[in-house]
């Protein structure tokens, strides 16, 4: 009996044996290949064509079609890191952002286009942090120097001790050294012509350290900017006939779109000066991928009745811009929920929900994560009580 049995078993994997090998011979080197790029191992995918190349009887009907294949697949995933990457780094989420050029690089360590995209995050990154720290040394300077000068309105006032004539040349120190590290970002922006940042910097760096260094900064930054006040005072009237002529043009149109279109309120000079504003405003917003405030200001002049087209143009752009923007941010949180981080995935898709509140698949996301969070506090709080 038990040799029967044992006589079955040989011939039941030899008949899997058998069908294993049909299998692999009937065009599994394909399959695999599309099971390796569903998980988006290209580099196994890569491999597995090589050695099918190099082997002297392939399995693979045309190696070429499949390698196009793979190319594109690897094409299109790139893309979508280097997209997803940069609307994390535009809200700030930088870990994100390094954990998909991470994860990407991890499957393709030989992609040009990732390595670099992932050289320009880093970059990226460093002048967010070096903008982070300026901004706190200015905060700083601003308070050093109120505070330096209600130290010295003090010690005039009172017969000043040892001690706080020494405690005042301590401040005045701190702050030369600290007027000295705002000089060194001011010549920064004027060596890269940032000349706004730099007259925000120097003026301060000037007040707090009245060195030669500090006063032939300002020097250079006066004489950088008195071109451009003077470019600012003289283009006016290099142009003046043409602008004339121009507001004339623009005026008739104004006029007659106005008797043309009936049952709108009549427009004053406040209400086109308003028109104007907002129309400034709205430009703006776009330009700086302002999205939430472009909506407000698009939604006011609407109001107002204004179809201009530049207008309609911005409104289309801007309705484009928003939808990819919200495709992305949607993504990120995706990201963010299946590394169990469902408080981050909430506020990027909440994010997402001001730009697009009637998105029906943002609203069962949120109520999703939203559900999930519920159910883990009231698991913490029945095991807090347990014990």
């Amino acid at each position: 009996m038990k040799r029967i049995v044992w006589l079955c078993g040989i011939l039941l994997v030899s008949q899997i044996t058998g069908c294993a090998s049909l299998n692999t011979s009937t065009g599994t080197a394909e399959d695999q290949i599309d099971y390796w790029l569903d998980r988006q191992e290209y580099g196994k995918a890569l491999a597995l064509v090589r050695d099918v190349d190099t082997s002297p009887s392939p399995v693979i009907s045309n190696l070429q079609d499949t390698r196009e294949k793979i190319s594109a697949h690897i094409a299109s995933y790139e893309q979508q890191v280097i997209a997803m990457a940069d609307i994390a780094a535009a809200t700030n989420d930088w870990r994100t952002a390094f954990d998909l050029y991470r994860e990407a690089l991890a499957r393709l360590p030989d992609s040009t286009l990732l390595q670099q995209g992932e050289q320009k995050l880093i970059q990226s990154h460093a002048e967010h942090l070096e903008r982070l720290e300026l901004e706190r040394l200015i905060a700083k300077g601003e308070w050093t120097l109120k505070d330096l000068e209600t130290r010295k309105v003090a010690e005039a006032n009172k017969s000043g001790s040892w001690l706080g004539r020494y405690l005042l040349k301590r401040k005045i120190a701190d702050a030369n050294a600290l007027g000295l590290e705002l000089a060194g970002y001011g010549k920064r922006a004027l060596e890269r012509k940032d000349l706004p940042l730099a007259n925000r910097i120097l003026p301060l760096a000037l007040n707090l350290s009245n060195t030669t260094e500090t006063r032939a900064l300002s020097t250079q930054l006066q004489e950088a900017l008195t071109p451009e006040a003077r470019k600012d005072e003289e283009t006016p009237t290099l142009n003046e006939q043409q602008r004339i002529a121009e507001k004339k043009v623009v005026a008739r149109r104004t006029r007659a779109d106005q008797h043309a279109k009936e049952g709108r309120p009549g427009g004053n000079g406040q209400e086109q000066n308003d028109a104007k504003r907002l129309m400034a405003e709205f430009r703006k917003a776009c330009q700086e991928k302002q999205y939430v405030e472009a909506q407000q200001l698009m939604a006011q002049l609407k109001r107002q009745g204004v179809d201009t087209q530049e207008f309609e143009k911005l409104s289309a752009q801007l309705a484009s811009d928003v939808a990819t923007h919200v495709k992305g941010l949607i993504r990120i949180g995706v990201i963010h929920y299946s590394q169990q981080q469902y408080d981050q995935a909430l506020a990027v898709w909440k994010q997402a929900q001001v730009l697009d509140p009637e998105n029906e698949q943002l609203t069962a996301r949120i109520k999703r994560v939203t559900r999930v969070t519920d159910n883990l506090q009231n698991l913490r709080l029945k095991s807090g009580a347990a014990q």
